[in-house]
């Protein structure tokens, strides 16, 4: 099946209030230094009181559909990537496409963790390349800072709130190549909800509230163990070598494992160009790898145009990755 679905463009949202390492240091006992070499985050974003999964995905997406200067009434999937919806049901994507003004789509959630905006990306490239829809919505959108416990030192650094767009419309010739994704279930219990929403409503005086938990230690060896060889096998899938891929949007984990990773893959002096957004958004899962291509393109670090593979992990453990040309960006 020739691919006819192409990324034509991505957009942002960014709450406004910075949370420097200087401001969570103090709750975690910890001094700012400490956060920066571990983790290679200097500041994040958290979002308002009254901002939501929700909110912050329709602001990413009306900045998409204006720069492409395409009607809402065009869209026929909407799909939203999150893991931090505070609704077990309505799902998030039929109130974002309602509040776009969209006619009537398909619109659902993914949850996959941190590589569900990847495996929406493959779900729109699918629908489109088997002709169930000509135009897709894909929102990866997260408030993470919802459900982190500002003193656990293994999870309250890392992560940031945001959400990131993208419009999949079918052209010619299209830019996305097969996905390649999986999952690990075995290891499922190293990035987990503490306690379970079962547990919570019969004992609603558990401690932790929900909060997310992770085994930073196991995740990192699996990541860099694991990650170099899915890398390998979407750069196959997508029908390029190694050598031809001129940027590299990982997952936006935390610099050691961005940087352990691009070097096993030979992408270090400037060879390739690797997002690095995380040193300011922090982990957004589901909404980092649009947020990291908005910045490298908007900072002038990469081109509409160029090669680009991105490959997300988390939690599942789960995986999910595709070569595709950039788009410009809102």
């Amino acid at each position: 099946m020739a691919h006819q679905a192409s990324i034509t463009m991505i957009g942002s949202y960014r709450p406004d209030r910075i949370v420097s390492n200087a401001e969570l240091a103090p709750e975690l006992g910890v001094d700012e230094t400490w956060i920066t070499t571990r983790t290679g985050i200097v500041e994040r974003r958290f979002a308002r009181p009254d901002e939501s999964v929700t909110s912050m995905a329709v602001e990413a997406a009306q900045s998409t559909l204006s720069a492409a200067k395409v009607s809402a009434t065009r869209v026929d999937v909407v799909i939203v990537a999150t893991s931090t919806h505070m609704l077990q049901t309505p799902a998030s994507a039929p109130m974002v496409a309602a509040a776009l003004g969209c006619a009537s789509p398909a619109a659902f959630d993914i949850s996959a963790g941190c590589s569900g905006y990847a495996h929406a990306i493959g779900q729109a490239a699918a629908l489109i390349d088997a002709e169930q829809a000509d135009t897709v919505l894909v929102i990866g959108s997260e408030k993470l800072s919802n459900n982190i416990d500002l003193k656990e030192r293994t999870v309250a650094p890392i992560f940031g709130d945001g959400a990131g767009a993208a419009l999949i419309t079918r052209t010619e010739t299209g830019n996305i190549r097969k996905t390649v994704w999986g999952s690990l279930g075995e290891r499922a219990e190293l990035i987990r909800q503490e306690p379970d929403w079962d547990t919570l409503r019969k004992y609603p005086d558990s401690p932790g509230g929900g909060y997310l938990r992770m085994e930073g230690t196991e995740v990192f060896r699996w990541a860099t163990s694991e990650v170099p060889k899915v890398v390998v096998q979407i750069a196959d899938a997508g029908g390029v070598s190694l050598a031809d891929i001129e940027v590299f949007v990982p997952h936006q984990a935390n610099t050691r494992i961005i940087d352990n990773i691009a070097r096993q893959l030979g992408w270090q002096n400037n060879s390739v160009v690797v997002a690095n957004d995380v040193r300011r958004a922090g982990n957004t899962s589901a909404a980092a790898l649009p947020l990291a291509i908005h910045d490298l393109i908007s900072s002038g670090r990469a081109q509409p145009g160029q090669l680009a593979l991105q490959v997300s992990f988390g939690a599942g453990l789960s995986w999910a990755g595709q070569v595709f040309d950039l788009p410009p960006v809102a």
